[in-house]
């Protein structure tokens, strides 16, 4: 579908509200005026493009060797990447934040599906970040991989997490991490847990690094970890450059690993990290974040477009005080966002 008309957003939305909770028709709109704009780079242009259209129709663009990432692989090992990520409305303090959680449903682990939910806080209080719903998002996302894999569950899951500040930290590991848990004692046989990686992802930091030789400042190259000296003094957490900056200053991403059963060690992490920066549908080169905390975005983003109503029972009461310690979990109210059944485990969001 080609968007030619001035009010190209409005047509947008509603091409997108029909398609993907009335018709469960997968689509792929394209600006007109961008494409004017790229006529004179139409080829890749053209390639990414193409790429999201065959990420959407099930296809794969790219896979990780993860035995090649890790320095100690098994052939007994079935990872599962998961990326979740909370995003706030800006124009109205009414306006519900939206949790995307998504789980990789391939052996490739390339293919991912997602899940969503509106969180409400009370009237008059702030948002949180913490994805009350999570326990339900990751049950269903852990049985949709298991339908692919015969009926069997990861043994290792890998769980980025965007959107959390240093206050957070702790309120998301005690959580969140606890919600993973007790999912996994409830579906897997016979008492047996999966082991788990949980990393914070941050990209809102000041901390940039460059190269200086012969008197010139140029950005460091696309893979450049720094994990020493100007890290944590005792916790894990690194630097990550993945992307070639084309224009301007690279930004590094900050990774804080802050559980891990798996015991990684520094290199595998970040080893595995890099290479899920290669697998994004929407672009052909290495992008800043990995895969799945850019598909949670994109999802959480793209759910806007269509219109969940906005029930009147979700509202809650004037809650005085906007100091976050004053409430819990409890004033937050919920409702998964439900979408057509034919498009709702495919790589719409792209």
């Amino acid at each position: 579908i080609v968007l030619k008309s001035y009010d190209s957003a409005r047509v947008y939305d509603y091409v997108k509200q029909s398609s993907n909770r009335s018709i469960g028709l997968m689509t792929q709109c394209v600006n007109y005026q961008a494409l004017e704009r790229n006529i004179s780079k139409l080829n890749m242009y053209v390639e990414n493009i193409s790429q999201k259209i065959n990420g959407k129709l099930g296809g794969v663009n790219g896979v990780v060797n993860i035995k090649s990432a890790l320095s100690r692989p098994s052939n007994e090992d079935l990872f599962m990447f998961f990326g979740a990520d909370v995003t706030h409305s800006t124009c109205s303090t009414e306006s519900p934040s939206i949790a995307a959680v998504v789980g990789s449903r391939d052996a490739t682990n390339s293919l991912y599906a997602a899940r969503l939910c509106e969180q409400y806080p009370k009237k008059g209080r702030c948002s949180v970040e913490i994805i009350k719903e999570l326990g339900s998002m990751v049950t269903q996302l852990l049985q949709l991989f298991a339908d692919a894999h015969g009926g069997c569950l990861p043994n290792k899951i890998v769980f980025y997490r965007d959107g959390v500040d240093d206050g957070q930290y702790q309120k998301v590991l005690d959580y969140e991490v606890t919600q993973i848990k007790n999912v996994c004692r409830q579906l897997y046989p016979n008492g047996f847990t999966p082991q788990l990686t949980f990393i914070v992802v941050k990209k809102r930091h000041n901390t940039r690094f460059f190269l200086y030789e012969n008197g010139q400042t140029s950005n460091v190259e696309p893979g450049t970890v720094i994990d020493q000296d100007i890290t944590h003094p005792f916790q894990f957490d690194f630097y990550l450059c993945s992307q070639k900056a084309i224009k301007g200053t690279s930004r590094p991403t900050l990774y804080h690993v802050v559980h891990d059963d798996n015991q990684f060690t520094s290199d595998d992490i970040q080893q595995l990290t890099y290479w899920l920066c290669h697998t994004d549908m929407r672009c052909t080169k290495s992008v800043s974040i990995p895969a799945p905390v850019h598909y949670a975005h994109l999802a959480a983003y793209a759910s806007r477009a269509l219109r969940f109503e906005k029930d009147e029972n979700m509202e809650g009461v004037d809650g005085g005080s906007e100091d976050p310690e004053d409430y819990s979990l409890d004033d937050i109210k919920t409702e998964l966002m439900m979408l057509d059944s034919k498009i709702a485990d495919d790589m719409w969001f792209l």
